[in-house]
């Protein structure tokens, strides 16, 4: 008797690990990070504008900035799988690090850049993410 008691109290239990056991969500996103771009940094401010390409894009990121985090899924996988599209990354640390004709005043910002001058501008998260279907 006492063995159906045990066993009527433990599959219960049993049960309710098995159903309350957290599940994995798979991202749609790629797991990246900035690490996966090297070799499209540029850390000469003074290049930022003359790059060898007549047209790329260049965004501009914080490590510690609470926007650039939120995006940084769906913003890098859209870039790692951009075929068409030259990106360069530029980390923010201090004003130093932006090319006084960028115009770029905070992070994220992405720009685009056609024959060194500023063609295109996008500041904050929310219009970052707009453009982010021109890039191919």
């Amino acid at each position: 008797m006492n063995k159906k008691i045990n066993i009527l109290l433990i599959l219960p239990l049993i049960f309710l690990l098995f159903a309350c056991a957290p599940t994995t969500t798979t991202s749609e996103y790629l797991d990246l990070d900035y690490s996966d771009f090297s070799g499209q940094f540029i850390e000469i401010t003074d290049e930022q504008l003359s790059m060898p390409y007549n047209d790329y894009y260049i965004y501009y990121y914080g490590p510690n900035c609470g926007a650039c985090n939120e995006i940084k899924p769906i913003l890098l996988d859209t870039l790692y799988r951009a075929k068409s599209t030259t990106i360069y990354f530029v980390t923010v640390f201090s004003i130093n690090d932006l090319h006084p004709d960028s115009g770029v005043k905070g992070t994220p910002t992405i720009i685009r850049v056609t024959d060194n001058e500023v063609s295109e501008f996008y500041e904050g998260a929310t219009n970052i993410l707009a453009m982010l279907d021109q890039i191919n």
